[in-house]
């Protein structure tokens, strides 16, 4: 891959959902996937009224015959930080906007909500907080157990870091069907082993490939940081790149 196909213009699959992905929405943050609260307001709101209606996350799916008959857009939050319950859920809520959620499932805290700390890098969505995003209508998703490289451990630890996040999200979830899984890094291994039927999702630098073809290697991209005034040209890019593989 070019270093061109890591720029955000590019969009998911073609004819398939734009998914996007943020880490943190915070107030000073700084990082290429983390808006202030008013940025992300003001992104969600250029998005929707640009590219096309958001994707509840429950009608996820690789089947052909789930492709979509105009552009949508699913909004996808990776490592489940507590800023994006805090910051992020008036937001989504405000616009009426259902997300997934991908936790590194051996942080969240046993118990109770996110862990006391200051520093917003250590605070993490607990399990009371990813079952109310479920009864919410949101949806939670796998991000391996600690949030490891997987094009750069065996097998067998790429095994139990997958399997032992979807397990752990599976068992908090209030719906059957396949977890969604998200790879740390966006790294992508040659066999990714996910169980069939799994969403799996990359980054920027996964290839633009449509679903059905390629599920386990699904696109994301983002909406700059700091780069507001753009933002509109870019979802035009978006719609455009999803019009032009449906003719």
């Amino acid at each position: 891959m070019t270093d061109a196909h890591l720029h955000p213009w590019l969009g998911s699959a073609p004819g398939w959902p734009l998914v996007l992905y943020f880490h943190h929405v915070h107030p000073t943050l700084d990082h290429y996937t983390s808006l202030t609260p008013d940025s992300f307001a003001r992104g969600v709101e250029t998005v929707l009224k640009t590219v096309g209606p958001a994707l509840a996350p429950p009608d996820v799916s690789t089947d052909p015959a789930s492709r979509p008959e105009q552009p949508t857009v699913l909004f996808t939050f990776d490592d489940g930080y507590r800023d994006t319950i805090e910051h992020a859920l008036p937001v989504l809520d405000a616009f009426g906007v259902r997300a997934l959620f991908f936790l590194i499932t051996d942080r969240v805290p046993e118990v109770g909500g996110a862990r006391a700390v200051d520093d917003p890098w250590q605070a993490y969505l607990g399990w009371d907080d990813a079952r109310h995003l479920e009864r919410a209508g949101h949806r939670i998703g796998a991000h391996t157990r600690n949030h490891v490289k997987l094009t750069e451990v065996d097998a067998e630890t790429r095994r139990r870091e997958v399997d032992g996040s979807i397990e752990a999200v599976s068992a908090a979830r209030h719906r059957t069907g396949p977890v969604p899984f998200a790879y740390p890094y966006g790294l992508v291994p040659a066999d990714p082993g996910l169980p069939a039927g799994t969403a799996g999702f990359g980054t920027v630098k996964a290839p633009a490939r449509p679903w059905s073809a390629d599920p386990a290697r699904i696109r994301r991209t983002y909406l700059p940081t700091n780069a507001d005034d753009d933002w509109a040209a870019l979802c035009r890019g978006w719609r455009d790149q999803w019009w032009a593989s449906s003719r």
